[in-house]
């Protein structure tokens, strides 16, 4: 079956900005979806990392008592918006986000949490544990200053462009190309075909992607002409549309009072509301007797299931003209309620997260076989053999950036063992780790002229680390999968994922291995003795080059 196509000019056109687009974020596109693969578990591993987190949560836990033990230390400014993360099945830990005066006129943010039982206050701005968080802020190269946020969201928006114009090139063997999907014959038509057939099944997942993480890491610049023209420079306007209640100012000079504790008033909220998770309460003037309180409330089921209620804690009565219902949203909330569900998949439970992983890692190879269509197509006559050389070292970096990720994900997994937790400076220390490491290995993979061997080495190494996870939290900690699938699940989950992702990748190293008897470097690259030889003997080809060789091509081997 065939569709209509596009006509030539039109099809060339947009082939070559699909190739160029494409080969520009390749591999930044991949750090972002490897690493959002595993930033979608980033709460689920927080028992496996953390050996705190271990334990079960408290149910009766005193919230006034843990709030106080942390003004006792910060001295909170009640004053400002302070958010509080209740315990939940992931982490036992009570989590404060608030402001406190650094001097008197320097107000400062700060991050803690406090250990049920103990009501031991740890500082999150010098945590102890950095896996999740790591590969979270990797997944927008928070890493990098400033600019970084900015650069995953264009990389984003970028993407876009190229799943479009790549749907809209094979649109007239789609059909086709989906059904006759080859695993044997010319290197380059096992590539096209994988490349066609995981973009056309992963097509409205990558759209989703590409929409929303554009969204979020270009922000900035999206607000800022609706700012600029619709509210007069003032961004506080826009955002008092997203969350209603800072609109209510606190009186500064209210009087002390004892209101309502947070323990009954959530249990209330629970009350009305069955079936939705309390999971925060956002503060202002707290201990004052206009005290308010915005609870943020989710079924975690549906992509606009979520909401807040908004009530003064003197009383406990819901401010109906502030709160933000699941049922009855705004536009504005509901668009950003369901931009947010849908790229981290906070809905529909376990599954989903699933199905997300599962996609992402299709897509990773779906832009590796992208990059060996872009090379495998270059590999001819048709260039010099200087173009030709530089296509393959691009390649050749471009995999060993890519195909590197895997071990050096491992090994951060190891290093959170390996270094003690009473470490000073741990977090930079395992950080260090992971990133030095992932540097040695892409170095590593620059030696080697094969892509095959690329492959495989990755494959081996990366296995064999994979092994060595579970091995280092139940040496450290003691606490081995098979003890732990019943109390802590999550911890044996993540030492089941890695044995089983290590068992894999080594059965596939040792097959690629059987197969792939003979080298799959160019000639170009056999040694360089060889490549003197060859350039001696036709520095340039007699041939002359066509100016626009890709305007050659089939579009029926595209």
């Amino acid at each position: 079956m065939k569709l209509k196509g596009l006509g030539n000019r039109a099809y060339n056109v947009l082939f070559h900005t699909h190739t160029v687009a494409g080969i520009v974020i390749s591999f930044a596109l991949f750090v972002i979806f490897y690493a959002g693969a595993f930033a979608l578990f980033r709460h689920e591993i927080v028992p496996w990392e953390n050996v705190e987190a271990r334990q079960e949560i408290d149910r009766d836990m005193d919230y006034e008592k843990a709030l106080a033990r942390v003004d006792s230390i910060y001295r909170l400014d009640w004053h400002s918006v302070t958010n509080v993360l209740f315990p939940d099945e992931h982490s036992p830990f009570l989590k404060v986000y608030g402001a406190f005066h650094d001097t008197d006129t320097t107000v400062q943010r700060m991050a803690a949490y406090v250990t049920p039982g103990t009501y031991r206050v740890q500082d999150m701005q010098e945590p102890v544990t950095t896996v999740g968080d790591t590969i979270y802020y990797l997944h927008y190269f928070r890493q990098i200053p400033v600019i970084g946020l900015y650069l995953s969201g264009f990389v984003a928006l970028f993407f876009l462009f190229a799943s479009v114009t790549g749907i809209l090139i094979h649109w007239r063997n789609l059909f086709t190309k989906f059904y006759a999907f080859i695993t044997e014959g010319k290197w380059k038509a096992i590539w096209t075909n994988a490349h066609t057939v995981l973009g056309v099944i992963g097509l409205p997942f990558q759209v989703m992607y590409a929409v929303t993480g554009a969204f979020f890491g270009l922000l900035t610049l999206i607000l800022l002409p609706s700012v600029l023209l619709l509210y007069e420079g003032d961004s506080s306007k826009v955002f008092n549309k997203i969350t209603p209640e800072n609109t209510i100012e606190p009186d500064h000079d209210a009087p002390l009072a004892k209101n309502i504790s947070l323990s009954k008033l959530r249990a209330k909220v629970k009350e009305q509301y069955p079936g939705f998770r309390v999971n925060r309460a956002v503060l202002r003037n707290y201990g004052r007797s206009d005290a308010l309180v915005t609870w943020r409330i989710d079924d975690k089921k549906g992509i606009v299931s979520s909401g807040s209620i908004t009530m003064y804690m003197s009383d406990g009565i819901m401010l109906e003209e502030i709160s933000v219902l699941p049922l009855n949203k705004p536009y504005s909330q509901a668009v950003i309620d369901m931009i947010g569900k849908l790229h981290f998949a906070d809905f529909g439970g376990l599954l989903i997260k699933i199905i997300y992983f599962v996609l992402a890692m299709i897509t990773c190879f779906m832009i590796i076989s992208g990059v060996l269509i872009w090379r495998t197509a270059r590999d001819n006559d048709q260039y010099t053999f200087r173009q030709r050389l530089f296509h393959h070292r691009v390649t050749k970096v471009y995999l060993a950036i890519c195909l590197s990720m895997f071990p050096a994900f491992a090994i951060i997994f190891i290093a959170n063992k390996l270094v003690p937790m009473d470490m000073v400076n741990r977090v930079s220390m395992v950080n260090t780790v992971f990133f030095t490491s992932w540097l040695l290995l892409t170095v590593m993979g620059l030696f080697w002229n094969s892509y095959a061997r690329q492959n495989k080495t990755y494959l081996l190494i990366g296995g064999a680390l994979s092994l060595c996870v579970p091995l280092a939290n139940g040496a450290i900690t003691g606490d081995w999968f098979w003890e732990t699938w019943q109390t802590f699940r999550w911890v044996a989950y993540v030492d089941v994922f890695w044995i089983v992702t290590g068992l894999i990748s080594i059965y596939m190293a040792v097959w690629v291995l059987r197969v792939h008897k003979k080298s799959d470097r160019p000639v170009y690259e056999h040694s360089p003795v060889q490549k003197k030889k060859d350039l001696i003997r036709n520095p340039l080809p007699k041939v002359k080059p066509k100016l626009e060789p890709q305007l050659t091509l089939n579009r029926k081997e595209v």
